[in-house]
């Protein structure tokens, strides 16, 4: 069955493989992800506390700390010496 399919080359799977990477590195990829990780946060904590201020201040929360560490994290690791 191996015999049937061609095998495809690197540099067309380096290819892909790097807009992929492009696209999950991008801070617009990530803000959006953080976005919603937070919102999904902030509802879950909703049914606990049942309070929307209190929602509210751990959707903030949790937003700034996120990007504040990608912030952190990418000026950390591309002033990095190879």
């Amino acid at each position: 069955m191996r015999l049937l399919f061609r095998r495809v080359r690197y540099r067309g799977i380096d290819h892909d493989l790097d807009i992929i990477r492009n696209t999950l590195c991008s801070s617009s990829f990530v803000f959006i992800d953080v976005f919603f990780l937070s919102l999904i946060l902030a509802i879950f904590s909703f049914a606990n506390y049942q309070s929307i201020p209190i929602s509210s201040l751990i959707f903030t929360g949790s937003y700034t700390f996120c990007i504040c560490l990608f912030i952190v994290l990418k000026k950390w690791l591309r002033d990095q010496p190879d």
